[in-house]
């Protein structure tokens, strides 16, 4: 994830926590607004026609020519009924009004969710009965149909009130219920602005984590670089522009060191080649006096004498010292290179055939395995050959009777690659590095000079050389030489 991102990340999370709170604050105020106004909202038509009502109630029964509670005079014979014709049309008049108000009401959806359906009809029914009540007083003009009236227009004046003072109640539970609600949204903010706080509190530590740690980081590097300490290496694993740019300065470090191991060691080679070729210079003279006064002495003496065994091994001493000598000139002298086409599998194979004796005499088997045939190689063939003829010969000295070693030609990338694989006892890993430096050895019969020029013929041809051992996947400990080379070594790589 690259920088830019994790900064529009952290940005992302601040916006969306500050949409969040006031998303959340004005739904808050909103739903406040709207849970405590719809109460009054409904209750205030409701109220205001029941209270029409009621008050029509109120003059029916001011126009019959008694009070509320006058019914109990009625009955005790003490009041006077008034004339039927002359009210009853008032009375009829009043009812139908209150029936058309009636109407209204029962359209209002509040009133059904206040005071529920039965209650609605039960008030409907009181008044059509009233109605009805009425048109009878008016009809027949009877005491006991006026006391009918009466008492149903106080019936439904008590249903009224009933209605009215359950609204009220509700109203004064939607207050309370408004004030647990207020309390429950105040905590709800509060809680918004504790995860705001976090969500802070988290972007700081992700800043410090994707800046300002690795940028610290970096400085440490550089400050180890300043001091020549170029195998300190930074290790930053955020995989953005700051891990890119750590990674670049260890290439940086690692191409610096490896350029100043590479000037070292070429004058170091350059004062060794020195001495060498003086110390050459000054043995193969008499070396070369050794031998002939050995040949001279083997020639005068006879067929069975005993010494000429003995000046056999010294012309045989002086020739291995030869040979030696020639390979401390080869390995302490620049290489020049001559560029030809070749084949690496041809290549391995005459390296290969011209090892079988010395392999049999060893009971050792050799065996070649190519998993993929390169094409197209330029290099020098002859120096390869002798870098291959050291790892082989390496390998069948080191390898038990009775075993195989095995040689896998493959390619990958612009690389040619072969394994020379033994089942010996094993390179220790605190070798795997000094093996390849001239004269070093631990054999007693070894010069130190084999792995070190095989190295420099490979790195000659734009290659590497590894050492794996134990070799994964091989019973014992074993040893495989893992060389990958250049198909075209004119060419310069990056490794």
């Amino acid at each position: 994830m690259s920088l830019r991102i994790k900064f529009f990340v952290v940005l992302a999370l601040l916006g969306l926590t500050l949409a969040a709170n006031v998303a959340l604050s004005v739904w808050s105020i909103r739903f406040l607004e709207r849970e405590l106004a719809w109460q009054l909202r409904t209750a205030q038509p409701v109220l205001s026609g029941m209270h029409t009502i009621k008050r029509l109630g109120e003059r029916q029964v001011e126009d019959l020519g008694i009070g509320r509670f006058a019914v109990d005079e009625i009955i005790e014979s003490r009041f006077v009924v008034p004339s039927a014709s002359e009210l009853s049309p008032r009375i009829i008049a009043i009812e139908e009004e209150i029936l058309v108000h009636l109407q209204v009401l029962e359209q209002l959806e509040t009133l059904r969710l206040r005071s529920g359906v039965s209650t609605t009809a039960n008030l409907r029914t009181r008044s059509e009965e009233i109605m009805v009540l009425a048109q009878q007083w008016a009809d027949n003009g009877a005491v006991s149909s006026y006391q009918k009236l009466i008492s149903g227009i106080e019936a439904r004046h008590e249903l009224i009130e009933r209605i009215e003072g359950r609204i009220i109640e509700d109203t004064a539970l939607a207050n309370t219920y408004g004030e647990r609600l207020r309390f429950m949204i105040y905590w709800i903010i509060t809680v918004a602005l504790m995860g705001a706080a976090l969500v802070a509190v988290f972007s700081v530590i992700l800043l410090r984590r994707w800046v300002l740690k690795p940028v610290e980081q970096l400085r440490e590097g550089a400050q180890h670089f300043a001091k020549g300490e170029f195998e300190h290496a930074i290790r930053l694993h955020t995989g953005d522009e700051l891990g890119q740019l750590g990674d670049e300065f260890n290439h940086m470090a690692s191409t610096i060191q490896a350029m100043q191991d590479e000037r070292i060691e070429r004058e170091r080679l350059a004062a060794m080649g020195e001495m060498a070729q003086r110390t050459v210079h000054n043995l193969r003279t008499p070396l070369a006096g050794i031998r002939a006064l050995a040949e001279t002495t083997q020639s005068e003496l006879d067929e069975d004498s005993d010494l000429r065994d003995v000046q056999q091994r010294i012309i045989k001493t002086v020739d291995r010292f030869e040979g030696w000598l020639q390979g401390m000139l080869r390995v302490s002298s620049p290489l020049q290179l001559q560029h030809h086409p070749y084949a690496p599998d041809e290549l391995v194979r005459g390296v290969i055939e011209s090892h079988r004796d010395a392999a049999k005499s060893k009971a050792v088997e050799l065996e070649l395995v190519v998993s993929d045939e390169p094409e197209g190689c330029v290099g020098d063939a002859d120096q390869l050959e002798h870098a291959v003829t050291a790892l082989l010969s390496n390998a069948i000295d080191y390898a038990p009777s009775g075993s195989v070693v095995t040689l896998e030609i493959g390619q990958r990338e612009g690389y040619w690659t072969l394994i020379v694989q033994d089942q010996g006892p094993g390179i220790p890993a605190d070798l795997h590095v000094s093996v390849f430096r001239p004269y070093f050895t631990t054999r007693k019969s070894g010069t130190g000079i084999g792995l070190a020029l095989v190295k420099r013929i490979i790195d000659q041809h734009q290659g590497s050389i590894d050492i794996e051992s134990p070799r994964c996947g091989v019973s014992g400990p074993g040893t495989a030489f893992v060389i990958q080379i250049a198909n075209d070594a004119r060419l310069e790589r990056k490794r």
